[in-house]
């Protein structure tokens, strides 16, 4: 059993909107509690006051303030936990970009990483896998669909499409043995990973989807599809992966080449 941390001493005037505003009043408290967790005066994991608790801080009917946290609930930064209360959740923050694996990028951050295998079969490519791999379509694929896990819990449905001539014999048991896939690239077939191209583009969840990540349909998500290169600058594997919005975020550190803007 899990037990709830001790909410942290937070002073009651923090909890503050604008009576006078003409901003709707759950939507102040929305971004004020918001704020908060930015803050870190609402830590990850913490229980955050009830809504009668908070009701009184704002001087609202507790529907507001059900409102507000509702709607934070649906964006994955809160989460209730029913007879006990409602904490703010734990999204996993991954560095992009990070040239690894899944298990590596996240057991570099502090996690325990797992996979859960639906699928590896030996087929033709898609069209898309075809030009993106630079076989013709009546070459050869692996298909390899995984559920990755996260300290235990469904994270992301990873569909990946590697070159069968550069990992023949590529079998279900390989992978029952060993679960990182990129450790079998590089030891059993001397594949370096060099290079990778990723496109991120915010989706919504489809039934089939949700059923395996364990959440509700329609939820947001992350579709990230790349492409991966080994030392020759081959592309070897075709990846899509449907990362559950609730339970992650990414961080980027962008650098302008070149010299100063120019101002006209």
């Amino acid at each position: 059993m899990v037990h709830p941390k001790i909410m942290s001493s937070v002073s009651p005037s923090r909890f503050s909107i604008d009576p006078a505003s003409l901003v709707p009043l759950y939507y102040q408290i929305r971004e004020n509690l918001r704020e908060l967790i930015r803050a870190g005066d609402l830590p990850a994991g913490e229980l955050i006051p009830s809504e009668r608790e908070l009701s009184e801080f704002y001087s609202v009917n507790r529907l507001t303030v059900r409102q507000a946290v509702t709607e934070l609930v649906r964006e994955g930064l809160l989460r209730r936990q029913h007879g006990v209360g409602t904490f703010v959740q734990n999204k996993v923050t991954q560095e992009m970009p990070i040239l690894a694996g899944f298990s590596e990028r996240m057991s570099l951050i502090g996690h325990k990483p797992g996979s859960r295998l639906i699928s590896l079969t030996h087929q033709s490519p898609t069209r898309s896998a075809a030009q993106q791999l630079h076989i013709p379509l009546d070459g050869k694929v692996v298909k390899i669909v995984r559920l990755r896990l996260l300290d235990e819990m469904p994270f992301m449905l990873e569909t990946a499409f590697l070159r069968e001539d550069l990992v023949p014999n590529l079998q279900v048991s390989d992978l029952e043995r060993e679960p990182s896939l990129y450790r079998i690239l590089t030891t059993r077939y001397s594949i370096q990973i060099t290079e990778a191209e990723e496109v991120l583009e915010p989706v919504l969840l489809t039934s089939y989807e949700a059923g395996i990540l364990e959440t509700e349909p329609g939820r947001p998500a992350l579709l990230i599809e790349g492409v991966v290169y080994e030392g020759h600058g081959l592309p070897f594997e075709v990846t899509s992966s449907l990362v559950r919005g609730d339970k992650s975020r990414f961080y980027f550190r962008l650098h302008r080449q070149g010299g100063e803007i120019e101002r006209k």
